[in-house]
């Protein structure tokens, strides 16, 4: 009688405990992967209408390389990008950096666009995409960050429609780790 309730015991301990090591494996498993992170964002492009995100990266020194295309039904002529990580609080543009979404090879990573490409205006045609570099601003300037750290802001156009003046308009709400 006695053995019997011994290994009753025995069997009730050895299945809890069993339990209890795969509970702590799964735990800690998820913890090294990162999902309890509080500062874990997704990593996302968000495109505007009219336009599409293709892949995206930022480096840590904060020079991004995004693909763009667009679906506004013609060719448009691209004559400066911007990345902030905020929107300026009077007008539909970037509120660090290049403010003005100008062709200033200042905001753009190193010979990125190579003969003033931007300066004489890139054409992109509808359902066409194109890789686009700027370097990205926060209130602190150059948005450098270290490897795995997150960037979340958006990418701004300046562009013109044939036959109509220059818009700047946001395109894109990105969200991405430092590589």
């Amino acid at each position: 009688m006695v053995g019997l309730k011994f290994q009753a015991a025995v069997d009730f301990l050895m299945s809890y405990g069993i339990a209890l090591i795969i509970i702590i494996i799964a735990v800690s498993v998820i913890y090294k992967v990162g999902v309890l992170n509080p500062t874990a964002a997704p990593v996302s492009c968000t495109p505007f209408p009219g336009f599409s995100c293709g892949l995206f990266a930022i480096n840590s020194s904060g020079a991004l390389i995004i693909n763009i295309g667009q679906a506004t039904g013609g060719p448009i002529i691209i004559h400066g990008v911007a990345c902030s990580s905020a929107i300026n609080g009077t007008t539909n543009g970037p509120a660090y950096g290049n403010i003005y979404v100008t062709s200033n090879t200042a905001y753009y990573p190193y010979n990125a666009y190579p003969q003033g490409a931007l300066q004489n205006g890139i054409e992109l045609y509808s359902g066409s995409s194109i890789n686009l570099y700027a370097n990205c601003y926060n209130s602190a300037g150059l948005a450098s960050g270290k490897l795995g750290n997150v960037f979340i802001g958006y990418v701004w156009l300046n562009y013109t429609i044939p036959g109509y003046s220059s818009t700047t308009q946001e395109v894109a709400a990105i969200s991405l780790k430092y590589t």
